[in-house]
């Protein structure tokens, strides 16, 4: 498998789309982060506070339908760019996707998306 294919499979294009995204420290050590989604046609603006990113996108995806539960995780780092794949679950259905940014977090609010994305199709 080339990696265009790989992923072509594992980080998708599809319905859910991240436009912006921003973070700003809440209380009791908690992060507050909006974004900008896109879901099929519909363009939102989105909030969630949470223990971290990838707790806040988590709620956020919760919140506009497409769930996503972490089953696994394993994150990687090669020459500066930090990889994630997880392990995504959501009705019993599983899939593997995988993420890749300049941070971890980053890595991972890609790698949920592109699991959302796989959940989507599988369902």
């Amino acid at each position: 498998m080339t990696w265009q294919n790989f992923a072509d499979e594992y980080a998708p294009t599809g319905a859910i789309r991240l436009g912006s995204w921003s973070m700003e420290t809440a209380r009791e050590d908690m992060v507050t982060c909006r974004a900008t989604i896109a879901f099929s046609d519909t363009i939102m603006s989105v909030q969630a506070t949470a223990s971290g990113p990838i707790g806040a996108m988590t709620s956020i995806l919760y919140d506009i339908g497409a769930p996503v539960q972490i089953v696994r995780l394993h994150q990687r780092e090669v020459d500066g760019t930090i990889t994630i794949f997880l392990l995504c679950e959501n009705d019993g259905r599983q899939c593997w996707a995988y993420g890749d940014g300049a941070t971890g977090d980053e890595a991972g609010l890609n790698a949920l998306i592109a699991g959302a994305n796989r959940l989507l199709v599988v369902g």
